[in-house]
């Protein structure tokens, strides 16, 4: 997704404009004009800096009233280069220059790969038997015995359940927990069997 230059026409009075001072990107961008009042005519232009090395379609742009208009601006040669956008607002009435600071872009996307992920079972984590360490690197507690946080969460279910039952006094909590705690034994004995 391309960046944006946000561009607010219209929003304290006619022909207002309210702009950042700067963006800083390096590639194509796109101004987004939201008109907060009557439709309006804005004008953008380029400096020469930047218009050496990006353009826009047109430069006089019709917003219709409460709408939102996209202008991209096509960078065609990548570099460091510092311009600036001038726009204009009312023919003219209100002028607003934002400064532009395009950045070389970053080619550094590239993915090492480790070589043993190409072979069958590659990548695999090894076990500390395996590497003569005598420790298992992938066993824990919790992946050797999958059903002990479950037995936890039951027991914490219970006893929220109980403890509710006991603070509110009621017929109706204390059967509620009769339901969790019953629930709770038949899920720990579905999950042990």
């Amino acid at each position: 997704m391309p960046d944006e230059l946000p561009v607010d026409v219209n929003r304290r009075e006619r022909n207002s404009l309210n702009v950042p001072a700067s963006i800083q990107t390096d590639d194509s961008f796109v101004i987004r004009v939201r008109n907060h009042g009557n439709a309006s005519r804005v004008h953008v232009h380029l400096d020469e800096n930047l218009s050496a090395v990006a353009s826009l379609d047109e430069t006089n742009h019709y917003v219709e009233a409460q709408s939102t208009a996209a202008i991209p601006v096509s960078v065609h040669e990548h570099g460091v280069v510092h311009g600036k956008i001038k726009l204009s607002a009312g023919y003219g009435a209100t002028t607003r220059w934002v400064d532009v600071d395009l950045t070389e872009p970053d080619d550094s996307g590239t993915v090492e790969v480790d070589e043993s992920l190409a072979e069958p079972g590659g990548g695999e984590r090894e076990t500390g038997e395996e590497t003569g360490t005598g420790r298992d690197t992938t066993g824990s507690m919790l992946a050797d015995r999958p059903a002990l946080p479950v037995l936890a969460l039951g027991a914490l279910a219970v006893a929220v359940a109980v403890g509710a039952a006991s603070v509110f006094e009621s017929g109706l909590v204390a059967a509620g927990a009769v339901v969790v705690f019953v629930a709770v034994l038949l899920a720990g004995y579905l999950l042990v069997r």
